[in-house]
């Protein structure tokens, strides 16, 4: 099972688990397992799974499919006591309805061990240590609602820590902290690791955060485990790029030898007063992505021919896409030809999208076909033979030449985006 090492028996272990709420799926066959000892983050989009995953893992939500089982034991026959002894959570936000002082908030995590009769003198000692151990001994007669986030999540952490539990769960709990605060609680995770051999689950949004302090990475998407591995094999920029659905891009920092994640906004300093420009062909809704995304990839784009009351085109309006129109329901007319033939030749390159071709815009194919005999590159969706409604099937031959002249086939957006980053880094745009 991924995730077994030479650290020992898995402390956390996920065996074809599906779960979700009031009927809609989350997580789908989730197989995975955590050794003790190990420091482990879990990355995703927003909506990935993450956290539902985490509460599976806690017992708070049961599993309608497989097991989780947590030191050997499954995780939905454990007893609050006996949870509470293996497992401490850290939510993003611990709220306090009441005044409670610091020195109570993290005497309840002696308590959720069973210890409503009263404590004893060794959990006095622990919750002690905990304290210490997070830097809040010292405000243990504070008000926990007086306190700043940092402190607040701190004397979660000590709560939790007090429990005495074998492995710690934090769902995105520094997520909201500024970047002392959320180092400092980092810090006292990685000791008590490392010291206290406390296995940890981290879930985290800060890809770079996740992969400095990690030794393994889980990324999920769909309420899929897809990739599950270490920092190096996880911060790939084609498998980040795809999962979140951005340009993304990983470089490894020359000091911490840690792979970094950046994404397209570092380079718009650099890009050129004069952008490239690409004309797209589409029609029919088929431009509407495209022309978004390769605007904020900092292309100058045009289009056309379209007609008028297509949604391409109203796209383009709401754009301030220069684009060349023709009368709704008509064919491409010989005028409407010209100026877009205009516009090719003022272009660096042509993008034609996944647009269904028939009798009346199959001449926007020549546009491309132009552009090519001009020696600027062509970029063509795959699958036009799908969306052929030419009687002769003109349209698929007329893709076939243009690939055999030099014109590059795309299945996706993020490939189609790959292709430019090579033809043209952002730098040059």
């Amino acid at each position: 099972m991924p995730g077994m090492t030479e650290l020992g028996a898995p402390a956390l272990a996920f065996r074809g688990v599906t779960a979700g709420y009031k009927g809609r799926t989350v997580l789908h066959g989730v197989d995975f397992g955590i050794a003790e000892g190990e420091f482990v983050s879990l990355i995703g989009p927003n909506g990935s799974g993450k956290s539902t995953l985490l509460k599976t893992a806690t017992g708070l939500l049961k599993a309608s499919e497989g097991k989780v089982e947590v030191f050997g034991r499954e995780v939905s026959s454990l007893k609050p006591r006996e949870r509470a002894s293996l497992i401490g959570v850290v939510p993003q936000k611990l709220d306090s309805p009441m005044a409670f002082t610091v020195g109570e908030i993290v005497m309840l995590g002696r308590n959720l061990r069973g210890r409503w009769t009263g404590l004893e003198g060794r959990d006095y000692d622990s919750v002690e240590k905990a304290m210490i151990y997070t830097n809040v001994f010292d405000m243990k007669e504070r008000r926990f609602n007086e306190l700043s986030a940092g402190e607040q999540q701190r004397t979660a952490l000590a709560m939790a820590l007090a429990q005495e539990p074998r492995i710690i769960m934090l769902d995105e709990s520094i997520a909201h902290l500024d970047i002392n605060h959320s180092q400092e609680v980092l810090r006292i995770l990685m000791n008590i690791n490392r010291e206290e051999k406390i296995t940890v689950l981290l879930v985290s949004h800060d890809l770079n955060l996740a992969a400095q302090v990690a030794g393994r990475l889980m990324l999920v998407q769909h309420g899929r485990l897809v990739k599950n591995g270490s920092p190096e094999e996880v911060m790939k920029s084609d498998l980040l790029s795809r999962v979140y659905d951005c340009e993304l891009r990983v470089r490894r920092d020359p000091f911490s030898g840690n792979p970094v994640v950046s994404g397209a906004l570092d380079e718009l300093l650099r890009r050129p007063a004069v952008r490239k420009r690409l004309h797209v062909i589409c029609g029919g809704g088929s431009g509407i992505e495209l022309f978004r995304r390769l605007s904020i990839e900092g292309f100058e784009v045009t289009s056309g021919v379209l007609n008028r009351l297509d949604s391409d085109a109203e796209a383009a309006r709401a754009l301030d896409i220069p684009c060349v129109l023709e009368q709704p329901f008509s064919a491409v007319g010989s005028e409407a030809f010209r100026q877009a033939a205009a516009m090719v030749s003022q272009a660096d390159g042509v993008v034609i999208g996944p647009v269904p071709i028939g009798p009346g815009n199959l001449v926007n194919l020549r546009l491309a076909a132009e552009a090519l005999d001009a020696g600027k590159p062509v970029w063509i969706a795959s699958g036009l033979d799908k969306r052929d409604y030419t009687p002769g099937k003109e349209a698929a031959e007329m893709s076939s030449r243009l690939r055999n002249a030099g014109a590059t086939e795309w299945k996706g957006i993020q490939e189609l985006t790959a292709l430019l980053n090579r033809a043209w880094p952002e730098s040059q745009r």
